[in-house]
């Protein structure tokens, strides 16, 4: 799971290059803006059949890869 997140954001956001640690803040790191939140938002809910509600879109779950995965585990296990 950690390495399709990764690999959507380097290639989507990174222009295929370069590597990104899983507690990397993609947002200071200027990786990831609000539009591009948007795009791996919509990335994850296809890939991993999830419903993200607006409340949940919250630096604490989107801030690194790591939080990325542990938003996306917390959601399945609660389907």
């Amino acid at each position: 799971m950690k390495e399709q997140i990764k690999n959507f954001i380097i290639e989507n956001f990174m222009d295929g290059e370069g590597s990104i640690e899983d507690d990397e803040s993609l947002f200071e790191a200027n990786i990831i803006d609000s539009m591009g939140l948007i795009k791996l938002l919509v990335f994850i809910e296809k890939k991993f059949t999830i419903h993200i509600e607006i409340g949940e879109v919250t630096l604490d779950n989107f801030s690194t890869i790591n939080d990325v995965e542990e938003m996306i585990k917390n959601k399945l296990q609660g389907q």
